[in-house]
């Protein structure tokens, strides 16, 4: 079990370290975001990607030993969370474990308030952007301001209905 104990806090700080490199990448997203730099912006998205990939392999990794550590502890056919782990994991494992639980949640915390951030962003500008289409198709489809001589508002053909007389 103490194999299995070790293994686990290796694989939690290996997913903290990937949550942190995601933090980064997701501070310079807000950046680009705010430049309007498109094409930065794609490449951080595929960085993005690369360690998401990462860090779903690492996650299946601490499923599994979790499911290990769960049926060495008898409790088979139940999940067993790192917070009980980490509460019955005996003397310096058991402290490292809930030391690096408690940075596992904060790097999380973290990434979820800098993801806010940028959709926060990114619905602003896309309805900065969609404000500006409207006015634009505005102006586009309404009638002429001023006629051919520069007259503001002026029609070249006076209406009929309005000139005669009853």
């Amino acid at each position: 079990m103490q194999s299995l104990l070790t293994e686990l806090a290796t694989t939690l700080r290996q997913e903290i370290d990937q949550y942190r490199r995601l933090l980064a990448v997701v501070r310079k997203e807000r950046g680009r975001i705010v430049r309007g730099e498109l094409a930065g912006l794609a490449e951080l998205v595929r960085r993005k990607e690369a360690i998401t990939r990462d860090l779903a392999q690492l996650g299946a990794s601490r499923l599994s030993l979790l499911e290990r550590l769960a049926g060495e502890c008898g409790e088979t056919g139940s999940r067993i969370t790192l917070a009980q782990v980490s509460s019955l994991a005996p003397g310096e494992v058991g402290e490292r474990l809930q030391a690096l639980l408690v940075e596992f949640r904060g790097a999380v915390g973290l990434l979820m308030a800098a993801n806010d951030v940028n959709r926060t962003l990114l619905d602003r500008s896309l309805d900065f952007v969609h404000g500006s289409l409207a006015l634009f198709r505005t102006v586009a489809t309404s009638g002429p301001t001023y006629n051919a001589g520069g007259r503001f508002g002026e029609d070249a053909r006076p209406l009929a209905a309005v000139n005669q007389t009853a």
